[in-house]
């Protein structure tokens, strides 16, 4: 990576890049994890922009609805003006609704960002990064915090449980710590740890109907 840490990006596009190879962006999870840890991030952005949080109605556990105002990308702004339109549904449910397409709309935007190449004449899930050193970036960061027990913000903390839930830790970080990662959850608001939690039940159901 280069001295000067690249710009930031979304919890979905770092997740994006943590679950794919920097320079190839071969996929390192399988797509029905990764869309599931996707469809949690988009919907960690709309929480951590302060448009929905979790609460329980009629004993579920479901979105809720802070802020009508459009967000700035179609991805998030689609995402909300489906929960608004069907507040009833579960968190759950969500996270499989969104996950269908979460893969191919987080590469869209990326691509639209000019973070992604854009796909060949035989599109494909798989898309290189335009820049190896901010693909890099979110996984290096959360690596390099790991690695000098030093804090996570809130966003990486996020990012952080949603690669533990999708397996995709094994996979990326440099050294595996089960309490610096259990501590870094629950440092996170109620509603965020909600999210990862339930993302792993999400990620649990996908893994037993396979079988």
């Amino acid at each position: 990576m280069v001295g000067v840490n690249p710009p930031r990006t979304r919890l979905a596009d770092d997740l994006f890049f943590v679950m794919h190879d920097n320079s190839t962006g071969r996929p390192r999870l399988h797509a029905r994890l990764a869309g599931l840890g996707l469809a949690a991030a988009i919907l960690g952005e709309l929480m951590l922009a302060g448009r929905t949080t979790v609460g329980l109605a009629a004993g579920q556990i479901r979105l809720v609805v802070l802020d009508t105002a459009p967000p700035g990308d179609a991805v998030t702004r689609t995402a909300l003006d489906h929960i608004i339109a069907e507040p009833a549904h579960r968190l759950h449910t969500w996270l499989q609704f969104f996950a269908r397409t979460a893969l191919a709309d987080v590469a869209a935007r990326m691509t639209a960002d000019g973070l992604l190449r854009p796909p060949g004449r035989r599109p494909s899930r798989r898309q290189a990064p335009v820049d190896v050193n901010i693909a890099a970036w979110p996984g290096g960061r959360v690596n390099l915090a790991i690695q000098r027990r030093e804090p996570l913000n809130v966003q990486d903390n996020v990012l952080l449980g949603l690669l533990v839930v999708t397996g995709g830790s094994r996979l990326v970080l440099w050294e595996q710590n089960p309490g610096y990662l259990s501590d870094s959850v629950a440092a996170l608001p109620a509603p965020l740890q909600e999210l990862i939690a339930q993302t792993e039940a999400a990620v649990g159901d996908s893994i037993i109907s396979r079988r």
